[in-house]
């Protein structure tokens, strides 16, 4: 959908020479939909057309020199209050002593104005002038607005702020997500405003967008981030509207996104309650359809507190999950149940008393699904029975967490390394979610640059995985002993983590911590990606929606730091981290002090020291983008994108591929610690833990 890509620089300086031709788009007349909910229409008033300004028409041939806003009159000329600037500095000397909230009086005029600019900004948004409203955040129009003399300086703060609010609490966003304006959307999103802000009513644009029935900008939203789970104040989520409005393009196209959760409103309803549309309720019950055949049949029940009961049943019927669900009532730990069955009203005829609790519908899988089905657990279960424990040589300990441990084995005369987890720790944590991630990730994917898992087996109390061994150990460990590395080497290594990110993005996963540490160094010198416990699965657009915190603190994108959704875009930050701290030795924006950190990773100027080559340091800006929006790969060519860019102009994308680089092998000495290594097997736990199902794995091809 070229229609729906982010909007360049060259297009966003093309609309504003627009604007000052007042050549903006044409409005879009605005229409309530019935009201099939009783449910009050969202605080989002729209003027009529005979109180509109003639004035402020975008069709308008008159030019900002001439424009005699309403507010001018009112106001104190920028001139006036230019001559008062001596006045306020002595203003300000004199009273050193007095507190912060007094300002000088050419502050206070200026903060007067940007209130009446913030008002007409969005007036002139809720109007659906979309020219008319990107003049105020350009200071040098409204300067021109102003009727400023051009000897006059221009204020760089006398602008309109890009998150101003009504009194409802709705954002210039809002309303040209309401109004259908597919320009001012991108325009805004191009200038930074947050996607997912809230009015008084919690609707986010997006809802409004579903509310309204504008598919194009809610296409938009979604497809750069914006939460198409986020329930209003009444419970309701997009699809609710979209269902009840009876917009049948909406709901087919948030039915095909793989993140989407079906979820009650505080009427206790689902989305297809409100169903009337019969082509809707087709196209509703082909996706139920679909689902009955590629979900999982997992049951995750989730505590109130940090611990987690985890149960994963196969072939198991409604009576056996009634008992284990009353029995988990009456321990009064039982939070809410996700059910990922889509026999949603099956189940809610049977469990009658479970409807206070929320029923959730995970997303569609794929035919290479992540998750583990039926068919592929029985496979596994039946080739556990000729994995075990006792088939490999435990050689000694080479790596320790705080929830398992890192083992070089060795099985029929090679070696691997067995990644131990405790069951105990990991669902006391909340963790068992990471553990499975990383084991579905690595089930499926088979590319020369992301560790193979061999084989995933389990005892009565620990998780186990096999993987390639890479002596070389991390790139964590290769900065501590070379400080940093040439540009050529990290050239080389830069290319094959492109192609492990993108062989990962087209399975629809981002990564989302990469990092040195997770970065390892084969015997052959090439680095491979391992480590896949952050990994998100599922994910269709570079938009949605992993927000929680995590990775460490200096490889956190700034969309992770304001807990913004966060998608493929997110991966092509990091590797702009990783190259520049192979580059540089230590992470750009690094601070000793995490609150400092935060601050510099938001705020701070990028410094790139003048020893990288030009190329280089334009690829590293391109990659380090605080935008998502803007920044290389973001758009629907992803790693080609970075691919494309100058800097690799002479790379044999194929010869990476194959592993045709002369790389560096590894010298370094692995450290074993052979201490208490096979009676650690042979300790048994208090807490006894159950079987997991579909955790085994063997891979096939050696």
């Amino acid at each position: 959908m070229n229609g729906h890509r982010k909007l360049t620089l060259n297009e966003y300086q093309t609309k504003l020479k627009q604007i000052q031709e007042n050549r903006s788009p044409k409005t879009n007349k605005f229409h309530t939909p019935q009201q099939k909910m009783n449910l009050p229409s969202p605080k989002i008033q729209i003027a009529c057309k005979q109180q509109q300004h003639k004035l402020f028409s975008d069709r308008s041939t008159s030019t900002y020199q001439n424009l005699n806003l309403p507010f001018t009159s009112k106001m104190t000329k920028l001139s006036k209050l230019q001559s008062l600037d001596e006045q306020s500095k002595q203003h300000e000397t004199l009273n050193q002593n007095l507190t912060n909230e007094q300002k000088s009086p050419k502050q206070e005029g200026i903060d007067k104005l940007r209130i009446q600019l913030n008002e007409q900004f969005l007036k002139e948004s809720s109007y659906n002038r979309a020219g008319a409203c990107l003049q105020f955040l350009e200071p040098t129009l409204v300067h021109n607005l102003l009727n400023l003399s051009p000897k006059v300086k221009i204020n760089s703060e006398l602008r309109a702020s890009i998150s101003s609010k009504d009194l409802n609490g709705n954002t210039a966003l809002h309303f040209a997500a309401r109004n259908g304006n597919t320009h001012l959307v991108q325009a805004l999103m191009y200038k930074d405003i947050q996607i997912d802000e809230q009015n008084e009513d919690k609707m986010t644009p997006l809802i409004l967008s579903a509310y309204y029935g504008k598919l194009e900008t809610l296409q938009i939203l979604v497809n750069v981030g914006a939460n198409i789970n986020h329930q209003d104040i009444y419970g309701n989520s997009a699809l609710h509207y979209a269902c009840k409005f009876n917009f049948k393009q909406i709901v087919e196209f948030l039915l095909q996104k793989q993140h989407l959760l079906l979820q009650q409103n505080l009427e206790q309803k689902y989305p297809d309650y409100y169903i009337e549309d019969q082509d809707i309720a087709q196209i509703y019950k082909e996706y139920l359809e679909q689902t009955k055949k590629k979900q999982t049949k997992e049951v995750i029940i989730q505590t109130t507190q940090t611990e987690t009961i985890l149960k994963m049943f196969q072939r198991k019927n409604i009576k056996q999950l009634k008992n284990i669900i009353q029995t988990s009532k009456s321990q009064n730990n039982l939070d809410k149940i996700q059910v990922s069955s889509p026999k949603i009203t099956q189940l809610q005829n049977k469990l009658q008393q479970l409807e206070q609790f929320k029923t959730q519908m995970q997303g569609l899988k794929r035919q290479t699904t992540l998750s583990t089905n039926y068919s592929e657990s029985q496979k596994n279960i039946k080739e556990e029975e000729e994995i075990t424990l006792s088939q490999f040589q435990i050689l000694g300990l080479i790596g320790k967490g705080s929830f398992g441990q890192v083992y070089l084995v060795k099985r029929q005369n090679q070696l691997y390394a067995m990644k131990v987890l405790d069951k105990s720790m990991i669902l006391k944590h909340n963790l068992f979610r990471y553990a499975q991630t990383e084991r579905n990730v690595l089930s499926v994917t088979s590319h020369p640059f992301i560790v193979k898992l061999r084989y995933a087996f389990q005892t009565q109390d620990k998780l186990i995985m096999i993987l390639d061994f890479c002596p070389g150990g991390d790139m964590g460990q290769l900065l501590e002993d070379k400080k940093r590395l040439p540009e050529d080497l990290v050239k080389n290594y830069i290319c094959e983590i492109i192609l492990a990110l993108e062989d990962l993005h087209q399975r629809d996963i981002i990564y989302r911590d990469l990092k040195p540490e997770n970065i390892v160094i084969d015997a052959d010198g090439h680095a491979m990606l391992t480590d896949f416990g952050l990994s998100k699965e599922g994910i269709f657009d570079a938009s949605q929606g992993a927000r929680s915190f995590c990775g460490s603190v200096a490889y956190l994108a700034p969309e992770m730091l304001k807990r913004q959704g966060h998608g493929k875009a997110v991966d092509w930050y990091l590797l702009g981290v990783v190259m520049y701290e192979l580059l540089v030795g230590v992470p750009p924006y690094y601070d000793n002090e995490k609150e400092q950190l935060f601050h510099n990773i938001e705020y701070a100027v990028l410094k790139i020291p003048s020893y990288i080559s030009p190329e280089c340091r334009n690829l590293i800006k391109s990659l380090l983008q605080r935008n998502p929006i803007k920044r290389l790969g973001s758009g629907v060519g992803d790693s080609k994108e970075i691919k494309q860019h100058p800097y690799f102009l002479d790379v044999d994308w194929e010869k990476i591929k194959n592993k045709e680089l002369d790389l560096p092998k590894p010298t370094r000495k692995i450290r074993i610690n052979t201490q208490n290594v096979q009676n650690l097997f042979q300790q048994e736990h208090l807490e006894p833990s159950s079987h997991i199902h579909g955790w085994s794995y063997v891979h096939t091809e050696f």
